[in-house]
């Protein structure tokens, strides 16, 4: 089997995805090890304090930009651009409202906030000094990143890196200049704030972008129509988020758990090993939401093929580098805490023996990881709740606690990979257990057994005659109408003939009971279906762009 397209596909969105996932995590990882420089332990502390606040920001981006995605994507694959657009108006919108007032609640009781944040009375006034400008970025940030979300999966996934990578680089920069001269932990915020305003000013070029496929439409701003569409999307799209939500809950209750038991050391300790997951979690997170984007297409068309070579790829890729870092932790930590310059410390002991526990962390979490953001993009989003609940909240609260009161500090750091052990077994049972009320499916990615048999995938070419004549030859098989077969034949003929040399077309043919489905994806010029629009009778076929694919469908039924 070819993979070509798919493959392509999958390399065009990751790179993009891996940088605009680095480029958000490590803002906040920069912010820490300045801070941590310049000022001293206590300022890398109060970034702790405060992260529960900043993970609001991911929370937004996955339950608008990552949800909304996922249903304006299903709605094109359905050849539904109305549709579609209606969630792309709503997503950005509802994310406006929702940082606004984020924005509003901090700049009002930010004081009692810190408190019941857990800030010290050291830390406080660095928190209330960093949070100056911290208002603002929760509104150009968040609007930022979920249209970033759009642009990437709307054929410009470079330029989608380049407006998070553009703000990113100018954060850092900024950051250092503003720190080492001694304007104060202030600065890293407004650091932070003139980045993503002049990345969220980078993004008005695509929105003046004539050819891009999501559009605003007034009508999707009716009160009726945007909160019944506000409502699916967060639906669709709160496994995802609800990641960012339990890691405000989780990171708020093992704050006041540290406070408590280690002290201003347990959260700095802790901070370190958050920013090491920050690392670890570029390639997890990349991946993974480079999946999402692209699962619901072949999920949605039965293309259980290409799925499986994916996700066994994406799988290869996230373990090796997981296995990699963690490596690195356990034969050279030092190296990673004199980043904060954290290794000249009397403290420094403590800190390697709590990160490298907290490293077997990075292998045991990809796989549920990754199954709660496969689960939200096949839309079984009770199941990726409930896996999301218990391994990003209720197991590693349940397991730190439990193995601090047995083990002491060790407990602590031993007890997320732990959870991790734990998570997976549940999901192995209650998978089994939904799988036996739905037959139809098996594995952990739930695949309809009985339609491979009934799929048969062909990657063509200008100068491949063998592969298009196997194509025609098995719709020949599945006793298709001579007609069904010429106008496919021409289907082809008109691609290629008005196509640059060299352009893959994918071909999904799938025997139903009562119909032979066709669907044909390939990453040609769009304006090429105008050419088939000329060439056939209207309503014969479906076209759309989706994911940077000219998709067409074609069904004969068998009546």
């Amino acid at each position: 089997m070819n993979f070509k397209i798919a493959d392509s596909k999958f390399k065009e969105l990751l790179l993009p995805s891996l940088l605009i996932v680095m480029a958000l995590n490590i803002s906040s990882v920069v912010d820490s090890f300045f801070v941590g420089s310049f000022i001293g332990p206590n300022a890398t502390a109060a970034i702790e304090v405060l992260e529960p606040m900043i993970l609001l920001i991911t929370v937004f981006e996955w339950l608008f930009g990552l949800g909304g995605q996922i249903i304006s994507l299903n709605k094109k694959a359905e050849f539904d651009i109305d549709g579609s657009n209606r969630y792309f108006t709503a997503s950005m919108f509802a994310s406006l409202i929702a940082s606004v007032i984020m924005a509003a609640i901090c700049l009002l009781f930010m004081d009692p906030l810190a408190s019941i944040l857990g800030a010290s009375k050291a830390t406080k006034p660095l928190v209330l000094q960093y949070s100056t400008f911290l208002y603002g970025c929760f509104v150009v940030s968040t609007l930022a990143s979920v249209l970033t979300q759009y642009i990437r999966v709307d054929g410009q996934p470079n330029f989608a890196s380049a407006v998070i990578i553009i703000a990113n680089i100018i954060n850092i920069i900024l950051d250092y200049a503003f720190l080492s001269s001694g304007m104060g932990m202030a600065s890293a915020s407004l650091a932070s704030f003139i980045g993503y305003t002049i990345g969220l000013a980078v993004c008005l070029i695509y929105i003046r972008n004539p050819k891009r496929t999501f559009r605003f439409i007034r009508k999707a701003l009716e009160i009726k129509t945007f909160a019944k569409t506000t409502a699916k999307m967060i639906k669709v799209g709160f496994p995802g988020a609800s990641i960012g939500i339990f890691d405000v809950i989780f990171v708020y209750i093992i704050n006041m758990f540290l406070t408590a038991t280690l002290g201003d050391l347990g959260l700095t300790t802790y901070l370190l090993c958050m920013d090491i997951l920050v690392i670890a979690s570029i390639v997890d997170m990349g991946v993974s939401e480079t999946l999402t984007s692209i699962v619901p297409i072949y999920y949605s068309k039965h293309d259980y093929v290409n799925l499986n070579h994916l996700v066994k790829n994406s799988l290869l890729i996230t373990y090796a580098c997981a296995i990699i870092l963690t490596v690195f932790i356990w034969v050279w930590p030092e190296g990673f805490l004199a980043l904060y310059n954290f290794n000249k410390y009397s403290t420094a002991d403590f800190m390697i023996n709590a990160v490298k526990w907290y490293s077997l962390f990075f292998i045991l979490s990809v796989l549920p990881n990754m199954l709660i953001f496969y689960y939200e993009a096949i839309e079984r989003s009770t199941l990726s709740t409930i896996l999301s609940t218990l391994f990003t909240l209720l197991l590693p609260l349940a397991t730190v606690v439990g193995l601090y009161n047995v083990m002491g500090s060790d407990g602590i750091w031993i007890g997320f990979p732990i959870s991790c052990i734990i998570t997976m077994i549940i999901i192995l049972i209650g998978v089994k257990v939904i799988q036996k009320r739905e037959p139809k499916y098996s594995g952990l990615f739930f695949i309809e057994k009985d339609l491979i048999p009934k799929t048969k995938n062909f990657v063509l070419t200008d100068n491949d005659i063998n592969e298009r004549e196997k194509c025609l030859t098995h719709l020949k098989t599945l006793n298709a109408s001579e007609e069904f077969i010429n106008n496919t034949n021409k289907i082809f003929d008109v691609i290629f003939d008005t196509n640059p040399h060299g352009t893959y077309v994918e071909v999904l043919v799938i025997d139903y009971d009562d119909n032979i489905h066709l669907d044909i994806k390939y990453d040609g010029e769009k304006e090429n279906l105008d050419h088939l629009k000329h060439n056939f009778p209207e309503n014969l076929l479906k076209y759309a762009e989706v994911l940077g694919f000219n998709t067409i469908e074609y069904v004969m039924d068998k009546s």
